[in-house]
C-alpha cells in the first residue's frame, strides 16, 4: 500500500454516523458526522441540513503525542467524501480546543483540505473564529458550491454569535 492511501474503515450510523479506525500504530480513530440545526435555528429560510464534523483519538496504547501518519489525511479526506459529497450538506468544523492547541488543528486542517481539494473540488470552505470568555474557537464552514443556498449560509454563518455582542 502506498504511504498516501486510506486505511480500512467501518461506518456505524443512527443519530449520528461514526466513522472508526485504526493506524498501524493500534492508534483508533472516531470521525463523528452530529447532526446540528442549533447554528441555524433562527434561520428557517436556510432549509440547510448542518453537521459537526467530530475527529477523535479513542484509543493510543503507545502514550503521549502521536506519530507522524501520513495516511491519516487520506483517511479524514475519504471519510469526509464519502459522507458529504453525495448529500451536499453544509458542514461546520470546529477545532478541539480542550488542550491549547486549537490554532495547530485548525493549521492542520486547513492544510489538509487545501491539498486534497485543490483544483478538483466541488467544495467551498469559509473560516471563522469566535470568542467564548477567554477560549477563541476556530470555525470552518464548508459546503458545495452548487448548494442552492450557498450566500445565504455564508452570511449567517459569518454572522453566528455576533448578534449576541
Amino acid at each position: 500500500m502506498e504511504p498516501s492511501s486510506p486505511y480500512a474503515y467501518e461506518l456505524s450510523s443512527g443519530d449520528q454516523y461514526v466513522y472508526r479506525f485504526a493506524t498501524n500504530n493500534e492508534i483508533r480513530y472516531e470521525v463523528k458526522f452530529v447532526l446540528s440545526t442549533d447554528y441555524f435555528d433562527a434561520y428557517s429560510d436556510l432549509d440547510a441540513e448542518v453537521f459537526e464534523m467530530i475527529i477523535s483519538v479513542v484509543d493510543n496504547p503507545l502514550g503521549g503525542r502521536l506519530p507522524a501518519d501520513g495516511r491519516i489525511e487520506a483517511m479524514i479526506f475519504t471519510i469526509f467524501e464519502d459522507f458529504f459529497l453525495p448529500q451536499r450538506y453544509a458542514l461546520v468544523f470546529i477545532c478541539d480546543s480542550s488542550d491549547g492547541r486549537e490554532q495547530a488543528r485548525f493549521r492542520k486542517f486547513n492544510n489538509w483540505f487545501y491539498h486534497r481539494t485543490v483544483g478538483i473540488t466541488d467544495l467551498a470552505k469559509f473560516d471563522r473564529m469566535a470568542i467564548d470568555g477567554d477560549i477563541i474557537i476556530f470555525l470552518s464552514l464548508i459546503l458545495s458550491r452548487r448548494h442552492p443556498k450557498l450566500s445565504r449560509i455564508v452570511d449567517v454563518f459569518m454572522q453566528l454569535g455576533e448578534e449576541e455582542k
